[in-house]
């Protein structure tokens, strides 16, 4: 399996940070070669015109006229035999005034001026950096597509072939479910547990192949709460048992365009987080209230609350910190939601805990 997200994004950030390092080192090493070049070009055009003027003047080449012109220039000066200079150098230049006479400048070496100080410079710098931010997030993104779009196309694979190995035998109990007669109401406790625990299963399977192939909603007009309900009322036995009392405080009826099983499979996968967030048990409050518009549904349990790393990641695909988990569950909450033209909001509540709230919008009444 390749590289969690996380991971992928750390690596390429280091791999950026390494590129902007090195291109930087890169761009000063041009900047000052090309900063050279310019100091020998000025260098050699002084040189020419000095020695232009001196071959004009009718005054005699000696030390005195050398030592003049060095103060006046700024570099050193010397008259020699034609022939018999010491060679040049990117320091030194000869210029050959008439046939008896030579011309020798040097100048000091010459120091790098560049700094980010200088305007020039430092808008180079600032160039090279936004262009490399824009093509480091462009690659960045586009990797991190393509290792999502792995990662899906093998969950896809993964969850067709679960989806057959599943759904044959799923069938066949719900088929004998549905045939038996209860004899009493322990009896009848146990088949309807056989069923609804049969339907976990079925929106378990659909959720993967949702997110292997995830299709448009079926939107009809449908009451949310009475939705909502339905799935606390199937969700009540499992969480009796992990010691999980579910409180509910719903405007009802609350119309919306939905699609059911959809929803109901986003708020299961909501309770269930709720109930295994209190190991020890607890109180989930499940509240909702109409804002203009919108319905917003508040999922709030006493667990220990969102990780600063969770609440940054919030719904990523495979992100989970519960031991066994897949990471998931809250990812097709959070499709589920977009798709109905809601948004979702991870936090913490002030009161400890994790609060979910999920708005949705209502049908004009």
């Amino acid at each position: 399996m390749s590289a969690s997200p996380h991971k992928l994004r750390l690596t390429l950030g280091l791999g950026f940070l390494a590129f902007i390092i090195a291109g930087s080192l890169l761009l000063l090493a041009w900047l000052r070669q090309r900063e050279r070049e310019e100091s020998n070009r000025l260098f050699q055009a002084l040189a020419q015109a000095d020695a232009e003027f001196v071959r004009k003047m009718t005054l005699p080449r000696s030390q005195k006229l050398a030592s003049d012109l060095e103060q006046l220039l700024g570099m050193r000066i010397e008259f020699r035999e034609a022939g018999k200079a010491p060679l040049g150098g990117e320091d030194r230049l000869i210029i050959r005034l008439d046939d008896k006479t030579d011309m020798i400048f040097t100048r000091p070496p010459v120091a790098s001026s560049l700094s980010l100080r200088d305007p020039a410079t430092l808008n180079a710098f600032i160039a090279f950096w936004l262009v490399s931010a824009l093509v480091g997030w462009l690659l960045v993104r586009e990797r991190l597509k393509r290792a999502q779009s792995e990662r899906l196309a093998m969950l896809g694979r993964v969850a067709t072939s679960l989806a057959h190995d599943i759904k044959n035998p799923l069938a066949s109990i719900q088929l004998h479910a549905q045939l038996m007669t209860p004899q009493n109401d322990e009896d009848r406790q146990a088949v309807k547990l056989i069923e609804n625990e049969s339907e976990v299963i079925t929106g378990l399977v659909n959720q993967w192949l949702h997110l292997a192939n995830p299709l448009p909603p079926r939107l009809v007009k449908l009451d949310v709460t009475e939705c909502i309900r339905g799935v606390v009322r199937n969700m009540e036995a499992q969480a009796r048992h992990a010691g999980v009392e579910i409180q509910m405080d719903l405007p009802s009826p609350a119309w919306i365009m939905g699609d059911a099983q959809r929803l109901a499979q986003a708020v299961r996968n909501l309770v269930i987080n709720a109930i295994q967030a209190m190991p020890q048990g607890g109180r989930l409050r499940l509240e909702g209230r109409i804002a203009g518009e919108k319905l917003e549904l508040m999922f709030a349990d006493a667990g220990v609350g969102f990780s600063d790393e969770a609440l940054a990641r919030g719904a990523e695909l495979f992100f989970t910190e519960k031991e066994g988990g897949m990471g998931v569950g809250l990812n097709i909450v959070s499709s589920v939601v977009a798709a109905h033209g809601g948004e979702i909001l991870f936090q913490n509540d002030p009161k400890g805990g994790a609060l979910i709230s999920v708005m949705l919008p209502l049908l004009p009444s």
